[in-house]
């Protein structure tokens, strides 16, 4: 049912890596070549350690090439939870690396001319509920008193400045988020850290991992990888590779269209200021302008892969938002995975054999992960932390992960119905 994506369609970088066919040795040994694992080897790289990276189909096939390409500031948290559960020096500390996150993806496209697209644009989250007003009340309040930013309560004509629509009746607006084109970012620091050095292994999918001593060996189909270190940047895909990521990250199902070309007259009437769009719905739409003068819609399905009534609902709700756009063509239709957690926060941690892991973003991979990059290899050289919260976070067991299918869809749907009750 998919369509090829967006992203994939107007990617600027074509490079290819070959099929792993021998024994190699490296360092470090990188399994997924998403911005988890292309921003590990980047980091790494930096500090003369020689990484092998094997992704099992290209380089950002996963979700780092299917978002909707937004970083927006914070996590799924909202400041009140993030100050309740880590008291607020804590907080403040996060919500400094979460800006300092989107800050790195900009800086590492400038440095090495990565033509991505990057840009700080701002965010607006929506609601249909009037009641929302006063929780975007308190969040403005506690994001002002404790992390010293400003943001925006809207409603009526400023509402109507960001978005051009009667379906949304509040919003908070943070003009501290940013958005990109995420294939090309993580396809052009791809190239990046193989020209320092790293070597990429494509369609190279790991079918063994063995821990003899202080070495680690990979076995792939058609080669081996032997390496003192070693990393899982899989997360949403990570499947069954190791028993504590498949016991401890929901895989997610999320789903986006793209419309065909509109004119810049409609797209500056609908989304005049060109910021990221969100709902806070608990199974959340989001949407954005492109580069290329579209508006991508997405948000979730239950099950993957993706199948008509995804696309068609994904319509109806673009549709309801701006039914100016009723009749207009859908050019794209694509879906990925996504990786959470119990607590819906982000963990760094250490497999019982010792290798390392950064998993469940939830929905905020687009830009944290490239600082969990870093984080991960400051473990490896047993640096100082920019952030050690991440890995002072455990990663939960998720109840009933045995059938973790049953349950995705089954909390899908019971979201959905909350969602239309709301």
């Amino acid at each position: 049912m998919e369509t090829a994506t967006l992203w994939e369609a107007t990617s600027k970088y074509k490079r290819t890596y070959p099929l792993l066919q021998e024994h190699i040795t490296a360092d470090v040994v990188i399994i997924g070549g998403g911005f988890t694992g292309i921003a590990s080897s980047y980091y790494l790289q930096n500090k003369g350690v020689h990484t092998v990276v094997l992704e099992q189909h290209t380089i950002g096939w996963g979700a780092s090439g299917r978002n909707g390409g937004m970083m927006n500031t914070g996590y799924k948290l909202s400041a009140a939870e993030t100050i309740k559960r880590w008291g607020v020096d804590k907080a403040k500390r996060l919500d400094q690396y979460a800006l300092d996150c989107n800050k790195a993806v900009e800086e590492i496209a400038k440095k090495h001319q990565i033509d991505c697209a990057v840009r700080m644009s701002g965010h607006v989250a929506l609601s249909k509920n009037s009641k929302k007003q006063e929780g975007f009340e308190r969040s403005k309040e506690l994001i002002a008193k404790h992390f010293g930013r400003d943001v925006k309560v809207l409603t009526g004509a400023a509402l109507q400045e960001e978005i051009n629509t009667d379906y949304y009746k509040v919003g908070l607006m943070d003009p501290l988020s940013y958005q990109f084109q995420p294939l090309d970012y993580v396809r052009g620091l791809a190239e990046v850290v193989h020209d320092l050095g790293a070597e990429i292994y494509e369609q190279t999918k790991a079918i063994d991992i063995q821990k003899n001593g202080n070495t680690f060996t990979v076995t792939t189909e058609n080669g081996i990888v032997t390496a003192k270190e070693l990393i899982f940047a899989t997360d949403g895909y990570s499947e069954k590779i190791t028993p504590e990521l498949h016991k401890g990250v929901f895989p997610l199902a999320s789903f986006i269209i793209a419309t065909e070309p509109l004119d810049q007259e409609t797209l500056e009437t609908l989304i005049p200021n060109d910021r990221n769009l969100y709902d806070t719905i608990n199974l959340v739409n989001y949407f954005r302008r492109t580069p290329d003068q579209r508006i991508i819609f997405g948000g979730s399905g239950i099950g993957y892969p993706a199948r008509q009534a995804f696309k068609d609902e994904l319509y109806m709700l673009l549709t309801s938002v701006f039914p100016q756009l009723k009749g207009v063509s859908i050019d794209y239709f694509w879906g990925g995975i996504i990786g959470a957690t119990v607590d819906k926060f982000p963990v760094i941690g250490r497999t019982s054999q010792g290798a390392y892991y950064s998993v469940g973003y939830t929905g905020h991979g687009a830009s944290q992960s490239t600082l969990h990059g870093k984080l991960l290899s400051q473990c490896i050289l047993n640096e100082e932390r920019i952030n050690s919260t991440f890995e002072n976070t455990p990663l939960k067991t998720v109840p009933l992960y045995t059938n973790k299918k049953f349950l995705v869809n089954a909390a899908n749907l019971y979201f959905r119905l909350m969602d239309k009750l709301g």
